[in-house]
């Protein structure tokens, strides 16, 4: 199998076409003029590719956009108009073609976390009144369970399989209808205008409980956001999907915003063929967690170790960095073999969200020539609040205000640092059927993000930490857990993953409040140390650190763990089960 190259001519078109697109079209209005505009400027070119049965298979835009509208017909002719439709599968084309489907003529889409339970994946279609589902094979039964316990569900769409049963249809066949009836004049969906500050989709926030909260997100959101990534952000060609679409982070900032400059999108079909994947496809972009940088950075230095190469590897490090503190960069020659294994024109573009980034990897990263980005968001604001384009500088900073965006440290203490309240065009109308949490969340226009952080004198965020997450100590003293986090992992380059957390300790005979740390260390690293012996060693580490730490910060316990911590499908640390263990 080939990967897809664009010819120096391909690439001199499109650059003019983006150019035109982008200065002499009015603002993006909505995602189905994200359409139009595909098919006016790049009509029959490729748009996305994906893997299916070990074939690679490539979808034009013209086929997107006509299978979006066949769909969307095929659902109103099924008597869909105005519903909520949720969608629980795997990263894949249908998966776009659906979301669109129904967020540009026929009622809101609701992306459900694959990765949750049974039970879990039925309450959220039930909260967010579903009448529908599009879902692949591995959610057969879990659909199927949800339609024996929902007599008024209307409809289940399979995006990869023939079904046989009452209410259960065909993706493929849908279209296929669709079709059909746009062929026999019905203009129903084609025509149907877009009211872009009406919800057109719902996001849930993580939650292990009851506690997710239904995001409700516009077109005006949504293109607020592409337009605000396309003026920021320098144009690529080619995007890696490799994040769940159901996390706006993918779905806003790199499918809709590849879709609208035809960066061709690759679909990433498996966790375990990430490398491969890279390797095949060779994208100029891609969006990551931290996890996804920490192994990349891993990969190339154990890739390095395994040739016998690691210790020039280091010199040429060394001896690049020296030069660019003169001016002179010489990273595209210096490892111009690693980026050819991701990008035979450049090094690719790394952008990081949904958790803070370690800075070890991101200046790392930047040290062999990978631009990586970072900035702060939230699900509520589709997701952009900040950028920084130069994280491999300083990967501590949130960057500056995304435009169309306004933020204020409300209330700051005496060092600055207040909780972060954003207003724009990209912002939320609120949660959906939660009067109790949009009365806490929002007041004067503006949205209380929960997070606390300072400005500076030139508008650059630093994000503290998080409101809920925030330790207050018997002497008034607030303390963020993720400023101790980080300034472990920065100085104790073995723990792999820490977590800081308010506990209790009896200091001469009176129960106290203060500050456990619980670091993961992988016993591999040390196979001849004994779990006793890596925590004295672990402990004597953070004694030395702590000399470096004011009184009120440092760290009173410590204890270690073998494994990883448990993560949520975004791959954050679920903190309440580390504290559930750990913190009393």
């Amino acid at each position: 199998m080939a990967y897809i190259n664009l010819s120096k001519a391909d690439i001199k078109m499109i650059d003019a076409v983006r150019h035109h697109v982008v200065m002499d079209e009015p603002p993006l209005p909505d995602l189905k003029e994200l359409l139009r505009r595909l098919t006016k400027y790049f009509p029959g070119r490729i748009a996305m590719v994906e893997k299916k049965d070990g074939q690679v298979v490539t979808y034009t835009t013209t086929q997107f956009r006509e299978d979006v509208e066949a769909l969307g017909t095929a659902l109103l002719d099924m008597g869909l108009k105005g519903a909520h439709v949720g969608i629980v599968s795997d990263n894949c084309y249908a998966w776009v073609v659906s979301f669109l489907a129904v967020a540009n003529g026929v009622g809101v889409a609701v992306p459900i976390d694959k990765e949750l339970d049974d039970a879990s994946i039925s309450r959220l279609l039930d909260k967010a009144d579903c009448d529908a589902v599009f879902y692949n094979r591995f959610y057969k039964k879990t659909v199927g369970k949800h339609i024996e316990s929902n007599p008024d569900f209307k409809a289940a769409i399979s995006l990869d399989r023939e079904p046989d049963g009452d209410k259960l249809y065909s993706f493929e066949q849908l279209i296929k209808h669709g079709k059909e009836l746009i062929a026999g004049g019905d203009r129903s969906y084609t025509d149907a205008e877009i009211d872009r500050e009406a919800p057109c989709a719902i996001f849930f926030t993580s939650g292990t409980t009851g506690s997710n909260k239904g995001v409700m997100l516009s077109h005006k959101n949504f293109s607020t956001n592409v337009e605000g990534i396309i003026s920021t952000i320098p144009t690529e060609y080619s995007s890696f999907a490799l994040l769940p679409m159901y996390h706006v982070f993918e779905l806003s900032c790199d499918i809709f915003t590849a879709l609208y400059m035809n960066a061709i999108i690759y679909i990433n079909d498996s966790l375990k063929n990430i490398l491969k994947n890279i390797e095949l496809f060779k994208p100029e972009a891609m969006n990551a967690v931290p996890l996804v940088l920490e192994g990349i950075y891993n990969g190339i230095w154990e890739n390095a170790k395994g040739r016998g190469q690691d210790e020039i590897l280091r010199k040429l490090v060394k001896f690049s960095n020296k030069m660019r503190e003169k001016g002179i960069d010489l990273r595209p020659v210096l490892f111009s073999t690693i980026r050819k294994v991701f990008c035979d024109r450049k090094f690719t573009t790394l952008v990081c969200g949904g958790a803070p980034s370690r800075g070890e990897y991101v200046r790392g990263l930047g040290d062999f020539g990978f631009p990586v980005y970072n900035g702060y968001g939230l699900t509520e604001c589709s997701p952009t609040v900040t950028l920084n384009l130069h994280a491999d500088e300083d990967p501590t900073s949130a960057g500056f205000v995304f435009p169309k965006t306004k933020f204020i440290i409300h209330d700051p203490d005496e060092d600055g640092i207040g909780e972060i309240w954003v207003k724009g065009d990209n912002v939320t109308q609120g949660y959906y059927k939660d009067d109790d949490a949009n009365a806490v969340s929002f007041e004067d226009g503006w949205f209380k993000t929960g997070d606390y952080g300072r400005i500076t004198q030139d508008g650059e965020l630093f994000v503290s930490g998080r409101k809920k997450t925030m330790i207050l100590l018997e002497n008034g003293e607030n303390i963020f857990p993720e400023d101790i986090e980080f300034f472990v992992m920065d100085n104790i380059p073995y723990i792999r993953e820490d977590v800081a957390l308010e506990a209790e300790k009896d200091i001469l005979g009176k129960s106290r409040k203060i500050i456990r740390l619980v670091a993961y260390v992988e016993p591999n690293d040390f196979p001849d140390k004994s779990e006793s012996e890596l925590l004295e060693m672990l402990s004597a580490d953070i004694e030395k650190i702590n000399r470096k730490l004011p009184s009120y910060k440092k760290i009173q316990d410590v204890k270690i763990r073998l494994k990883e911590f448990e993560k949520s499908s975004t791959r954050k640390i679920i903190r309440a089960k580390v504290t559930e263990e750990y913190g009393v």
